[in-house]
């Protein structure tokens, strides 16, 4: 039997296409060594190469052991908690009575709805976790330049305003900005991987989307977009002085735009941005108008015992960003702290995969699709309690919405792609170190 023909048979028990190739790269440059010392020790070549095959030992038991150690990993904590939020999502548009806004009961139409987007974002998810993530790196600009084509479109050309920010319909989908996000973090994992770009290059990078969420209008997508630059530059290859020289800097620009904001607020901002801001602040003032949401909230979260209203109090889009307000009163608090347990054992799980990750493009998405999520979890609980204004972040996996959803599902699934690889990841980047 040849090397060639060992390889073979070793490999042919290794399901994972890519674990076979790697197998046999390793075995092959093992053999390789054995079969020179045999030469070197007398033997003829064909003899040789006979005795490192025979120290190897046998190709079956060799294939079935490789296979087993490199098998894809498969995270069902992760997989589960996410299927029981999906599934959960559906009691909001069960507990909410759309009578009020449409004139007849509208909930078959929703649940049938929420049926096929639950599908497709399952679907999705498994997809993206079968898909090899690393091809993703070499398109990072490209991703960038999507992400920026797409606010460009809105800030030029917007059809619709929603509370004040642009948008662009087409037929029932809507075009929002916080749709650029997972593109730019697909974009930036890869260019703080690469080491391509200078420090003032990628400096010009993340502003661009900056200045064009703040001209959309969009805070609370600038919001989150920034939170997650942050923690992806602060696990990027810069070293620690240049790290903190930047957050420096941005700290002083932070302060700087929180004065400029302050002087905005008495002498540039309209007349319907300032009331929007002092209903934050005192919603009773200004319950007939920019207060009424808040006060209805905070009726509705008052009415809640540990169990569930014994009456329910009405909310208007309660199956979209205030869910987690109507699952609360139909299921008390209890049901409610529960769902955001989930929702925080989600995020705990995506940073404890973080902790055992080498530095790799797989750590920053990861790192990336973790703080995304996790931001728009903390956002939407603070919101509905009173904390954060109202700005209309859905609650992950929860909230009514075939976007959204299908975004979330994006982020779980690259996780869940890095996660399968996350094995042979480590096993290359400690044969990097040796070699």
């Amino acid at each position: 039997m040849s090397i060639k023909e060992f390889l073979q048979q070793v490999t042919s028990y290794i399901r994972s296409k890519e674990a076979r190739s790697y197998v046999e790269e390793e075995l092959h440059h093992h053999l390789t060594k054995s079969k020179q010392a045999w030469v070197n020790s007398g033997y003829s070549p064909i003899e040789a190469e006979q005795k490192a095959i025979a120290e190897m030992g046998s190709a079956s038991q060799i294939g079935k052991s490789m296979d087993k150690i490199h098998r894809p990993n498969w995270d069902f904590w992760l997989i589960g908690a996410v299927l029981l939020l999906i599934a959960v999502s559906i009691t909001p548009i069960l507990t909410t009575d759309f009578s009020h806004r449409f004139g007849v009961d509208m909930t078959g139409y929703f649940v049938e709805n929420k049926i096929i987007h639950i599908i497709l974002a399952v679907a999705g998810i498994a997809v993206i976790m079968y898909f090899d993530y690393r091809k993703l790196q070499r398109y990072s600009m490209s991703f960038y330049r999507g992400a920026l084509l797409l606010l460009i479109v809105l800030w030029a050309m917007p059809n619709i305003f929603v509370n004040g920010e642009a948008m662009y319909k087409i037929g029932p989908i809507r075009f929002q900005a916080w749709m650029s996000l997972p593109l730019l973090l697909l974009a930036f994992a890869g260019f703080f991987t690469e080491r391509k770009r200078k420090g003032w290059k990628l400096t010009g990078l993340f502003l661009l989307p900056l200045f064009l969420f703040m001209m959309l209008g969009s805070l609370s997508v600038a919001l989150l977009y920034m939170a997650v630059m942050a923690v992806l530059f602060s696990f990027s290859y810069f070293n620690r002085k240049v790290k903190l020289i930047v957050f420096l800097i941005v700290g002083g620009m932070g302060l700087a735009i929180a004065a400029f904001s302050v002087y905005a607020y008495h002498y540039l901002l309209e007349p319907y941005q300032t009331v929007r801001i002092r209903a934050f602040l005192h919603p009773e003032l200004y319950a007939d108008s920019a207060g009424y949401m808040m006060l209805q909230l905070n009726e509705a979260l008052a009415r809640a015992g540990w169990f569930g209203a014994d009456k329910l109090h009405y909310i208007p889009e309660a199956h979209t960003d205030y869910a987690l307000v109507q699952l609360i009163q139909s299921h008390g608090y209890v049901a409610g702290i529960a769902v955001i347990g989930i929702i925080l054992a989600v995020a705990l799980r995506i940073l404890r995969l973080v902790t055992t990750m080498p530095q790799s493009f797989g750590k920053l998405l990861v790192i990336a699709a973790g703080t995304l999520y996790s931001c728009q979890s903390i956002y939407s609980v603070l919101m509905v309690f009173g904390f954060l204004p109202l700005t209309g972040v859905p609650l992950p996996f929860i909230s009514y919405g075939i976007t959204p959803l299908l975004m979330n599902a994006f982020l779980i699934g690259l996780v869940l792609s890095v996660y399968r690889r996350k094995a042979f990841i480590e096993k290359q980047a400690i044969g990097h170190r040796f070699n």
